[in-house]
């Protein structure tokens, strides 16, 4: 716990100093650095962020932070088709949370599609020992929220959208745990939705606040412990159920974010192997292709070998594959060393 409240404390002392000196960065990046599709003839592009952590207090500061992402993403050269926030949008729930977020996006044009997903901390919110409390429990806030963010009409707290043809599924836990808790509903709406998404032939991206299981060098990246139960810093117990849905499919995007730990190459040196992008096997044999999200509040100067905030992705489909390119939406700038391209399943 210790451990965890010291790298709490720099990270919150560097993004105030990355807050107050970001306009530098715009004068080191790389030429032509505004968003804008690698190649002709996208399908759909689109950015993801997480683990915004809003809070009311040190507002300025916060907002500000996701305020410079906002921006960059406002001022890309092809307006994006879709922005994705991947869960733990606020620290706690509450309303004034929720405001700073909302209070914030308004003020940019980003995309032609917002999707608000739930994080755990997000479960934190009023009434969370009365979930779906009508007036003002955690499921209702979401749903209003939802809303007036993204003026999407949803009655649970999972939705799929359809952008440009594709299929873009949110999962969503229904309890306040750390873990995610997906329930019977859920997850058959979901196997449906696979269904549907798979007809089309284009890929699917499907968006959790938490990663699969044994993914993205967990468990040991949670809390650091060589002895992590298996399942820490994951899905948790329905882990398996999400990825035997999952792997019945090719062509398959699974988005993630809640371990905050920055941009990194499998091949890289620093600390334990893993890559912020990697792979699963699927039924046919073909790839999985998991994609974690750094936080975007807060970096990790342990688990990343990238040690700032404001980072994220922007995604990209093309008729035979998918470019997944890293940037640094404060400071608008790409960060190519850690840029994959899929080749999709034909």
């Amino acid at each position: 716990m210790a451990l965890k409240t010291f790298v709490k404390i720099v990270s919150l002392f560097l993004m105030l100093v990355m807050f107050l000196t970001s306009p530098l960065g715009l004068l080191i990046g790389k030429k032509e650095a505004r968003i804008a599709p690698e190649k002709e003839n996208c399908i759909v592009s689109f950015a993801a962020i997480s683990d915004m952590h809003l809070r009311g207090n040190f507002k300025p500061i916060f907002q500000g932070m996701l305020e410079l992402g906002l921006r960059d993403m406002e001022n890309a050269k092809e307006k994006l088709d879709a922005v994705a926030f991947v869960g733990d949008i606020t620290d706690h729930g509450d309303f004034d949370q929720w405001d700073v977020f909302a209070d914030a996006v308004s003020r940019y044009d980003i995309a032609k599609n917002k999707l608000v997903v739930v994080g755990n901390h997000d479960t934190w919110g009023p009434n969370r020992d009365e979930f779906d409390n009508p007036q003002d429990g955690v499921k209702p806030t979401f749903i209003r929220y939802n809303k007036l963010i993204a003026n999407r009409d949803i009655t649970e707290m999972y939705y799929s959208a359809i952008i440009n043809s594709c299929y873009f599924i949110a999962l969503g836990s229904e309890e306040d745990h750390v873990s995610a808790y997906l329930s019977d509903a859920q997850l058959q709406w979901f196997a449906a939705e696979m269904e549907k998404a798979a007809a089309t032939g284009l890929p699917i991206f499907v968006f959790l606040h938490q990663p699969i299981n044994g993914t993205h060098g967990l468990p040991y990246n949670w809390e650091l412990k060589k002895d992590d139960p298996p399942d820490e810093g994951g899905i948790g117990d329905q882990s398996e159920q999400v990825v035997d849905i999952l792997r019945q499919y090719d062509n398959v995007f699974y988005v993630s974010g809640h371990i905050h730990s920055g941009f990194k190459n499998a091949d890289s040196k620093i600390g334990v192997k893993y890559g912020s992008v990697e792979t699963i096997e699927n039924n046919n044999g073909n790839p999985i292709t998991l994609i974690n999200l750094p936080s975007y509040m807060y970096f990790d100067f342990i688990r990343g070998s990238h040690l700032v905030n404001g980072c994220g992705w922007v995604v990209e489909v093309y008729d035979g594959e998918v470019l997944v390119r890293a940037r640094n939406f404060a400071t608008g700038t790409w960060l190519t060393r850690f840029d994959q391209t899929v080749t999709l399943v034909k």
